[in-house]
């Protein structure tokens, strides 16, 4: 049977919004404070309104981040933040809570979104996203804030203040202004914030020398203070009879049932590896449909990364192997060899997207972080903008596409585990951290205002 094609299809049905529909931008405060400057472990508190629908791409992070170098001799200090989102590398855990139950809780949140800056963005991208996420910065003692023009090689971390010939380093100040990932901001559909109990989003800053390094041999810390915080985002309001509509959109249980994802890290002791000893970690972690597995392990494996958690080194060494399980399902069937990078990379890039989506691969790892600084038999050092990035990725999706729920694959009830061939000794104990992406559904009770998760 023929049939038009769609771009001749002028009496196609158009929806139209409703008269009374209106937007409006809103800006939200703390609602414990205004400035928060302890070293680490301050609780900062959105509380959002219970009015109208939240658009979840529109949920952005923005303040000021104050550096004081008085504690970190001023006359001598050489400051940088860790590689990673300067904006971002501050917040330790983000939670989000609904009617006083925990819907969500991110730790190492500086972590994933330094992991997900280098996986996920292009460098055309993160060029342009340098003043908010706070990338760059120049060498200087007056805290002016100046940011280095953007290169393939300066598009992580920030260099902060440094003593020149004895004048001492002033505070900085710069802004940032990050989107801010969580299962609300990820929804497929817009969040009916009338229909659900007071949601708040809290955030818990790290512990300073987790994300700010002073390359001055026994140099101490700056003082850092973030002000000026608000959460920005924007509402739709579609009218008092949109209540009714929505409402009967709810299933057989009374639930509004909305598609969104997260991320889950989990950290387990990585020992000095040995060369040719097999070693299988394993990671509490049981989830209804993970779509992909990032592996990272961390700088304290190899002597010249001076970034630490930050930097992610190839603790497989340059001919072993990585290989993921879940619920005893091997990924990939036979393990990633780094004998071949390009095709751990190319596997990274699939834990992303599909395979042969080239014009949307948005990896921004030069070969010089993936193959030499991350590699522990070269001598290479890792620094603030060039880290090591060797990022071990899977996907584990059974159909990569956004318009089925629950695409990936169950862990059924039991550990992940990551099995490790390494072929070099490692220099010293690290980390190996695990990053899960996974697809989560919410449901609101329209009656009770209740919200389940299921992960």
């Amino acid at each position: 049977m023929a049939a038009l094609p769609k771009e001749v299809q002028y009496n196609k049905p158009m929806a139209s919004l409703p008269a009374e529909t209106s937007s409006m931008n809103v800006n939200v405060r703390p609602s414990n404070g205004q400035v928060f400057s302890r070293t680490g472990g301050d609780i900062i508190q959105f509380d959002l309104p219970a009015h109208s629908f939240l658009v979840p791409s529109s949920l952005t992070l923005r303040g000021l981040i104050s550096i004081d170098p008085a504690g970190a001799t001023p006359e001598t200090c050489e400051l940088f933040t860790k590689a990673g989102v300067p904006g971002a590398s501050w917040i330790q855990r983000v939670e989000t809570i609904v009617g006083g139950s925990l819907l969500e809780s991110v730790n190492d949140y500086g972590r994933l979104y330094s992991m997900l800056s280098q996986t996920n963005i292009d460098y055309a991208t993160k060029a342009g996203l340098q003043t908010e996420f706070a990338f760059g910065g120049i060498a200087g003692t007056t805290g002016v804030g100046a940011s280095a023009t953007p290169t393939f090689a300066n598009m992580n971390g920030r260099l902060l203040q440094k003593g020149v010939s004895g004048t001492a380093a002033t505070t900085l100040v710069f802004p940032f202004a990050i989107p801010l990932g969580c299962l609300l901001s990820s929804c497929s559909e817009l969040i009916p914030l009338s229909h659900m109990g007071g949601v708040r989003i809290q955030l818990t800053t790290d512990q300073v020398a987790n994300y700010i390094r002073n390359a001055t041999s026994g140099g101490g810390l700056p003082a850092v203070a973030f002000s000026q915080l608000e959460l920005n985002f924007d509402l739709v309001d579609f009218g008092a009879a949109m209540d009714g509509v929505v409402r009967s959109m709810a299933n057989a249980d009374g639930d509004l049932v909305l598609k969104s994802q997260g991320w889950n890290v989990s950290n387990v002791n990585l020992p000095e590896q040995v060369a040719g000893s097999q070693s299988e970690f394993v990671y509490n972690v049981r989830l209804s449909s993970i779509k992909s597995l990032i592996l990272q392990g961390t700088g304290q494996a190899k002597s010249q990364c001076v970034n630490d958690l930050y930097d992610a080194v190839q603790v497989a060494g340059p001919s072993g192997s990585t290989q993921f399980f879940i619920a005893n399902k091997a990924y990939p069937q036979t393990p990633l060899r780094e004998d071949n990078t390009a095709a751990v990379m190319s596997a990274l890039r699939q834990a992303f997207g599909e395979a042969h989506d080239i014009y949307h691969s948005n990896i921004a790892i030069p070969d010089k972080q993936w193959s030499h600084i991350a590699d522990t038999t070269n001598s290479t050092a890792s620094t603030h903008d060039e880290p090591a990035s060797h990022f071990v990725g899977m996907n584990t999706e059974k159909l990569s596409t956004n318009s089925v729920m629950m695409s990936g694959e169950s862990s059924q009830l039991t550990p992940i585990n990551v099995r490790l061939n390494p072929s070099v000794v490692t220099d010293a104990a690290a980390t190996l951290t695990l990053y899960c992406c996974y697809d989560a559904l919410i449901g609101i009770n329209v009656a009770s205002r209740q919200i389940q998760v299921r992960v």
